[in-house]
C-alpha cells in the first residue's frame, strides 16, 4: 500500500479506519459495518483511551435528529461485533463507563489515509443483501462450523427447527462467510411474509436484482444464475414449503454453482439435502449450587447476561443470582428468541422479579395451549413480554405488522399515528427489548419483525379490530413514499434509488390487495395504482403492472375520476404495456386515444407528448407508415412550440418512419445527427418516453448503416448500443437494441454472432413477456438454420409459425421482408405455387403500407422464383426493376445483392459483361464490409472476370 495524502486514518490492533472513505479494514480486507457505527468508532479513535460520554457520542452521530439512547446501544453492539469484541467484563476495544459512555482502550496510529489501488471501484456490483448484524452470535460456533462443512459435500443443507429458537442467526452467519469464499457472495432471501407458493420464484429473484416477467419468472432465474457462484439463503420457507421444494430443486438442477441454505420448521424433503435440526442453547444442569462461573460456560445463560447487559449496563451475573437466571434459560427450553425476551426486561424486575413473573406467565397458560412445548414455550413468551409493554408501545408494535419487511421510523409513526420523536424512541425500546429486529442501511436504521413475532403481532391486530385502520393508513402512506419516489428518480443515482425503494415493491402489493380485496376503497387503489407505474417499469414488471392497471381502469366511473389525469395515466399504461405484453389491438389504440383526448382537455402537454409518442409507435408497428409519420409530425409541432426538450424522442421515431418508407439517406442524416448529441435527460437516466433515446438510435441506425453500405459500422453500432443498454438496466431499452440486431448480423452473414443475439433476446422476452419481440428471435433463429442448412420442412415450418406470430399480435411492419424469406425457402424446397402465391402477397403488403425499405430485396426474390422455373426474362425484367427501387431509396446494399444476381442471371456475353459492371460500379461505393456475405461474394465475381479476361 502507498499513502494518499487525501485523508487520515487510524490503526489499531489488526484494524485499520479510513473515516473519509467510510472503510474499515481488518489486514486488507473491509468490515461489514454500518455507516453510524463508524461515525462512533471515528469519535472514539480520535481520543484514544478517554471517555467519550453517550451524549457527545449522540451529538456527534445524529446532530439533526433528537435519538433516544437505544440507538447508540444498537449502533455500539454492531460496532463490537465488528471488532469482534467480548463483553464489557472481556472487551479487547472498546470498554464501556458504566452510565457515562465508551472508551477506546487500545493504541492507536494515526496516519494518512493508504491509497487501496485493489479496492473495488465505486459502481462495482454488490455481492450480498445481508443486513448488518448488531448482537454476537452466541452459542452457534460449533453449528455454522459444522453446516459449512455440509456445503463440502452437499449444495442444499437445512436449518431446521421450532420458531425463535436461531435458524436466521445462523444462517446469516453462515452466510457471511460465504461472502468471500462465493464468487458472487451471498444473498438472503426473507420469505417469512410469502403467503402466496406462485410468489417464491419472483421472491429469489427480486433479492437478486433479477427482472423477470412473473409468468416464467423461474426459467429466468435459473438461466440468470447458471453462470453465478453464489450461496443462496431461502430464510422461513415453512409457509411456502412445497413451493421452495420446487424453486430448490430446479435451481440445483440447473444452475450448477449455486448452493441453497434453506431454514424452515421442516425440511424441504429433496435428494442431496443435508438437515442440521437446531437445539435449544446449551443449559446448565439443575444445581442450587451453581455459581456465575459454573453457568456462564453455557451458552443459554451466555445470551442472557449479553442482552441483560445490552439493557442494563451494570448488570453482572453474581452467583446468588445464577441458579434463578438458568431456571429461566431452563424454562424457556433455550429457545434464543425467549431468552431474549426474558433478558431484556431486566431493568424492570431484576433477577428474582424476572424468574416470578415468568413463572407466573407459565402457570397461567398451563393447558390453555397445545402444540410441540417448544412452540407453547415461546408463544408464552410472547405474551408474557406483549403484556408488560405499555399500551402505546403495544399499539406500535401491533400497527408495524402490516409492513411486508423493512419499514422505517417515518413509516412506523404514520401506521401507528404518533408523531415520530415519539415513534423514534418506542421502536428503539422495542428493539432494545427484542421485540423488533434493527438493521443498519445506508439511510440509518430500519426495524423489521421476526416472522414470529410478526404473525402474533398481525393476529393481535386482528383480534382487537384495529387492523383495518391500521392497513387504510399504511396503504396510504406507501401511496405518499411512492409519490415521493417519483419526485427523487430524476434527481438521486440511479442505483441508489432502487436500492431505496426496491423493498417498497411489497408494501405496494400488500396496499393493493388490501384496498381492492379485503376493504375496497376504489379511489386510494386507483391512485397506488398510478404511482407504482414507475416503479413496476423500473423493475421490469410489465405484466404485474397490467394487471393492476386493467383491474384500475375498471374501478374508475365508480370512483368518479373518470376523464381526470388518473384515467390518462392508466389508459397511457394500458396501452402500452398491452402493446409490449399482449398485442397491437384496437383496444391498445382506443386506450392511447383515450388518454391523449383527455391530455387535450386539461392541457396537460407532457401527456399529450407521450400519447403521441406511443400512438405513432402503434402505427409504425401496424404498419401504418404514413399515419405514423402524419402523428409524429404533430408530435414535433407540439413540442416545438411546448417543449423543445423532448423533440429528439420525435425524430428519433421520424427517422424508424423515413426507415420504412424507403427514405434511408434521409434517415441515417437524422439518425447520425442525434447520435452525436447527448440525449440523456436527467442524471444516470435517459427513459422519458419508454425507451432510452440513445440506445434506440443507435438501434435504428444499425439497420440504415447496414442498408446504405456501411456493414462493418452497422456491426459496430449494434455491440455499442448493446452494452449501453446492459449498463441502463433498462428492458425495454434492451429489447430494442437486441431486436435490431439480429437482422444486421444475418444479412452480414456473420451467423454465429446472429444466433449469440438471437439467444440473447429469446431470453430477454422470457425474462420480461414482451411478446412484441418474440417473433423476431423465432424469425431469425429459423433464418439462419436455413442460411446454414438450406429449406427443410422444419425450417419452412419454423418460418410460417414466426411470420403467424407476427400476424397474431398484428406486428405488421417488416411483413413483406419475412414473407420474402420464406418465399425463398418454398422455392429452393420446390414449392413454387406457394412461393408464388407468398412472394404476391409481400407486394401487396409492401404497397398497402408504403414500405419501401425492403421492396428491392422482395423483387429480387421474387426474380429468384421466376428464374427457378425457367422464366429467365421475367426474372431479368424484375432484377432491373429492383435495381431501379434500390437506387431511389437510397439501398446499396439491397443494390448490389440484385446486381450480383443480375449478373449470374445474364452469364457470358455482353449482356453478361454489362451485369458485372453493375456489380463493379456498386461495388466501388463501398468503403467498408468487404468481409461481409455479398461483398465477398461480388468481389469473387469480378475478380472472376478480370482472370478470364487476362487468360483471353
Amino acid at each position: 500500500m502507498t499513502d494518499d495524502p487525501g485523508g487520515r486514518s487510524f490503526a489499531f490492533g489488526s484494524f485499520v479506519l479510513i473515516p473519509q472513505r467510510q472503510l474499515l479494514l481488518q489486514g486488507e480486507l473491509p468490515v461489514r459495518i454500518g455507516s453510524r457505527a463508524l461515525d462512533i468508532l471515528t469519535a472514539l479513535a480520535e481520543r484514544p483511551g478517554e471517555l467519550v460520554s453517550k451524549r457527545e457520542l449522540i451529538a456527534r452521530v445524529w446532530p439533526s435528529t433528537v435519538v433516544d439512547e437505544s440507538n447508540l446501544k444498537v449502533n455500539m453492539a454492531a460496532l463490537r461485533r465488528a471488532l469482534g469484541d467480548g463483553g464489557p467484563d472481556d472487551a479487547r476495544y472498546i470498554a464501556t463507563v458504566t452510565g457515562r459512555g465508551y472508551k477506546l482502550i487500545v493504541p492507536v496510529t494515526t496516519g494518512v489515509s493508504p491509497n487501496l489501488a485493489w479496492a473495488p471501484a465505486a459502481g462495482t456490483t454488490r455481492r450480498h443483501n445481508l443486513p448488518t448484524g448488531t448482537t454476537r452470535v452466541i452459542g452457534r460456533a460449533d453449528a455454522i462450523d459444522g453446516i459449512r462443512r455440509d456445503f463440502d459435500v452437499a449444495r442444499l443443507v437445512s436449518i431446521v427447527g421450532p420458531g425463535g429458537i436461531g435458524k436466521t442467526t445462523v444462517a446469516l452467519a453462515v452466510a457471511e462467510h460465504a461472502i468471500g469464499a462465493f464468487r458472487d457472495g451471498a444473498w438472503l432471501v426473507d420469505l417469512a411474509l410469502t403467503k402466496d407458493p406462485h410468489q417464491v420464484p419472483s421472491a429469489v429473484a427480486a433479492a437478486l436484482g433479477i427482472a423477470g416477467n412473473a409468468a416464467g419468472i423461474l426459467a429466468t432465474l435459473c438461466k440468470s444464475l447458471r453462470d453465478r457462484q453464489i450461496l443462496l439463503v431461502l430464510d422461513s420457507c415453512e409457509q411456502v414449503i412445497e413451493a421452495c421444494a420446487a424453486c430448490a430443486s430446479r435451481i440445483l438442477a440447473e444452475a450448477a454453482g449455486v448452493k441453497i441454505l434453506v431454514t424452515s420448521r421442516e425440511p424441504l424433503q429433496l435428494s442431496g439435502e443435508r438437515v442440521r435440526r437446531l437445539p435449544g442453547l446449551g443449559l446448565p444442569p439443575s444445581s442450587e449450587h451453581l455459581t456465575a462461573q459454573e453457568a456462564l460456560m453455557f451458552p443459554a445463560v451466555q445470551l442472557f447476561v449479553d442482552r441483560a447487559t445490552d439493557r442494563m449496563e451494570t448488570f453482572k451475573l453474581r452467583d446468588a443470582d445464577a441458579t434463578a437466571v438458568a431456571e429461566i434459560c431452563r424454562r424457556l427450553d433455550g429457545i434464543a428468541l425467549a431468552i431474549e425476551l426474558a433478558a431484556t426486561r431486566i431493568d424492570a424486575f431484576g433477577v428474582g422479579g424476572l424468574h416470578k413473573q415468568l413463572d407466573n406467565r407459565f402457570r397461567l397458560l398451563v393447558g390453555r395451549r397445545s402444540g410441540p412445548e417448544r412452540h407453547r414455550t415461546l408463544a408464552a413468551t410472547l405474551d408474557w413480554s406483549y403484556s408488560l409493554l405499555a399500551e402505546r408501545e403495544a399499539a406500535l408494535l401491533r400497527s408495524v405488522s402490516v409492513f411486508a419487511g423493512v419499514f422505517d421510523i417515518e413509516g412506523a409513526a404514520v401506521v401507528a399515528a404518533m408523531d415520530p420523536a415519539e415513534a423514534a424512541d418506542m421502536l428503539a425500546q422495542l428493539s432494545a427489548k427484542s421485540l423488533l429486529v434493527a438493521d443498519l442501511d445506508a439511510d440509518g436504521i430500519a426495524y423489521r419483525l421476526q416472522e414470529t413475532t410478526n404473525s402474533y403481532c398481525q393476529d393481535k391486530l386482528r383480534a382487537g379490530g384495529h387492523e383495518p385502520v391500521a392497513r387504510q393508513r399504511h396503504a396510504e402512506h406507501t401511496y405518499v413514499t411512492l409519490e415521493r419516489a417519483g419526485s427523487e428518480w430524476a434527481q438521486r443515482p440511479a442505483d441508489e434509488w432502487e436500492s431505496a425503494y426496491r423493498r417498497v415493491l411489497g408494501d405496494l402489493r400488500a396496499a393493493l390487495a388490501w384496498t381492492v380485496k379485503e376493504a375496497p376503497d376504489g379511489p386510494l387503489a386507483i391512485r397506488l395504482t398510478v404511482a407504482g407505474l414507475l416503479l413496476w417499469n423500473q423493475f421490469s414488471l410489465t405484466e404485474e403492472c397490467l394487471r393492476h392497471v386493467s383491474h384500475a381502469v375498471e374501478e374508475l366511473d365508480a370512483a368518479g375520476l373518470a376523464g381526470t389525469a388518473f384515467e390518462m395515466k392508466l389508459k397511457l399504461w394500458l396501452g402500452c404495456s398491452t402493446m409490449l405484453t399482449r398485442e397491437f389491438r384496437h383496444q391498445a389504440m382506443a386506450a392511447l386515444r383515450r388518454a391523449l383526448a383527455i391530455a387535450e382537455g386539461i392541457g396537460d402537454t407532457d401527456y399529450r407528448l407521450r400519447c403521441l409518442v406511443m400512438i405513432g409507435i402503434y402505427e409504425l408497428f401496424t404498419g401504418e407508415h404514413e399515419a405514423g409519420m402524419r402523428t409524429l409530425e404533430e408530435f414535433e409541432a407540439v413540442a416545438g412550440a411546448e417543449d423543445p426538450s423532448v423533440l429528439p424522442e420525435g425524430d428519433v421515431h421520424m427517422g424508424i418512419a423515413e426507415l420504412f418508407l424507403g427514405r434511408l439517406p434521409r434517415s441515417r442524416e437524422r439518425l447520425e445527427r442525434l447520435a452525436r448529441r447527448d440525449l440523456r435527460y436527467f442524471g444516470s437516466y435517459a427513459v422519458r418516453y419508454l425507451s432510452d433515446p440513445i440506445v434506440l438510435v443507435r438501434a435504428v441506425l444499425t439497420h440504415v448503416q447496414w442498408l446504405t453500405g456501411s456493414a462493418d459500422a452497422a456491426m459496430r453500432t449494434a455491440a455499442v448500443a448493446v452494452d449501453e443498454a446492459r449498463q441502463t438496466k433498462h428492458h425495454l431499452s434492451m429489447n430494442n437494441i437486441l431486436s435490431y440486431a439480429c437482422p444486421v448480423f444475418y444479412w452480414s452473414g456473420a451467423y454465429d454472432e446472429c444466433e449469440r443475439y438471437v439467444a440473447m433476446l429469446e431470453d430477454h422476452v422470457a425474462r420480461h413477456g414482451l411478446v412484441s419481440r418474440r417473433p423476431v428471435a423465432s424469425f431469425y433463429a429459423a433464418a439462419v438454420a436455413y442460411a446454414r442448412h438450406g429449406s427443410s420442412p422444419d425450417v419452412i415450418f419454423a418460418l410460417q409459425r414466426a411470420i403467424g406470430e407476427f400476424r397474431n399480435i398484428n406486428h405488421l411492419a417488416r411483413m413483406p421482408y419475412y414473407l420474402s424469406v420464406l418465399a425463398n425457402a418454398l422455392a429452393d424446397r420446390g414449392r413454387f405455387a406457394e412461393a408464388e402465391s407468398t412472394i404476391r402477397t409481400a407486394l401487396d403488403i409492401a404497397a398497402a403500407q408504403h414500405e419501401l425499405w425492403c421492396l428491392p430485396e422482395v423483387l429480387r426474390i421474387q426474380a429468384a422464383i421466376a428464374a427457378l422455373q425457367g422464366r429467365k426474362t421475367e426474372a431479368a425484367g424484375l432484377l432491373v426493376n429492383a435495381l431501379e427501387v434500390a437506387t431511389e431509396t437510397g439501398a446499396l446494399a439491397w443494390r448490389l445483392r440484385v446486381a450480383i444476381d443480375l449478373a449470374t442471371l445474364s452469364g457470358d456475353g455482353e449482356e453478361g459483361a454489362a451485369a458485372l459492371g453493375i456489380v463493379r460500379a456498386a461495388l466501388d461505393e463501398f468503403t467498408e464490409g468487404f468481409a461481409t456475405r455479398d461483398l465477398a461474394a461480388a468481389a469473387a465475381l469480378v475478380g472472376a472476370q478480370v482472370s478470364a479476361q487476362a487468360s483471353d
